[in-house]
C-alpha cells in the first residue's frame, strides 16, 4: 500500500509515461525529391606524342607509301541512343590537302585505309562528310571513314587502337615541283 502522499505522485508519472509513450513513433508526413543525374556521352580520339605526327620519307612520282599512323579511338555512350561509334579523317580543302606555295597535291592522290577498319583496301579522302543528329564531321570531297564501330550494351564504353595507312600516288603528276608539301589531316570521332 502507498502512502497517500506518494499516490499523486504516481499518478503524475502514469500520465507523464503515457504521454511520452504517445510521440514516439510519430511521423511526419513523407516528401520525395527527384534527383537525376545525367554522365554526358563522350568520343575521342588520341595520337601519339600529342598529335603532331610527320610523314617520313620523299616524294617521288609514282606510289608512295609511309609508315603507319597509330590513332587510339575511346568512347563513353548510351548504348540506347547510339548505333556506332565512327572515326573520319579529311582535309579542310580537297584541292590542297599537300601544298607548297602554289603548287598542291589533291585528296584525290592522298589515299588511306585502316587495317581491320574501313576500307579495307587503299582509297582516297574525296568521300562526303559524315552527318549524324545535326553534327558534321569531315569536309565535302576531302573525308576518308576509317572505322565504324558499332556500340552495344556490352562495349558502350571502350576503346580501339588502329593503324592509319598513308599512301600518296603521284602517278600522272609530273608537273609537280620539287619541294616540301605539307597539309593538315584532321581526325574526329563521331556518334551515330
Amino acid at each position: 500500500m502507498l502512502p497517500l502522499r506518494a499516490a499523486p505522485l504516481l499518478a503524475v508519472a502514469l500520465v507523464l509515461a503515457t504521454a511520452a509513450r504517445a510521440q514516439t513513433g510519430g511521423t511526419s508526413t513523407v516528401r520525395s525529391v527527384a534527383i537525376t543525374a545525367t554522365k554526358v556521352a563522350s568520343v575521342g580520339i588520341t595520337l601519339p606524342a600529342g598529335g603532331s605526327l610527320a610523314l617520313p620519307g620523299g616524294l617521288s612520282s609514282g606510289v608512295n607509301d609511309f609508315s603507319p599512323i597509330p590513332f587510339t579511338t575511346s568512347w563513353s555512350v548510351d548504348p540506347a541512343q547510339t548505333a556506332r561509334v565512327s572515326v573520319v579523317a579529311y582535309f579542310e580543302v580537297p584541292a590542297r590537302a599537300l601544298a607548297n606555295g602554289g603548287a598542291a597535291i589533291p585528296t584525290s592522290a592522298v589515299l588511306g585505309r585502316v587495317p581491320g577498319g574501313s576500307p579495307p583496301s587503299f582509297a582516297s579522302f574525296t568521300q562526303a562528310s559524315l552527318t549524324a543528329n545535326g553534327a558534321v564531321a569531315g569536309t565535302a570531297g576531302g573525308s576518308l571513314m576509317l572505322v565504324s564501330e558499332p556500340i552495344g550494351a556490352a562495349n558502350a564504353i571502350g576503346e580501339r587502337t588502329d593503324q592509319l595507312l598513308m599512301r600518296i600516288d603521284l602517278t600522272g603528276t609530273s608537273a609537280l615541283p620539287a619541294g616540301t608539301y605539307t597539309g593538315t589531316l584532321n581526325l574526329v570521332a563521331i556518334t551515330q
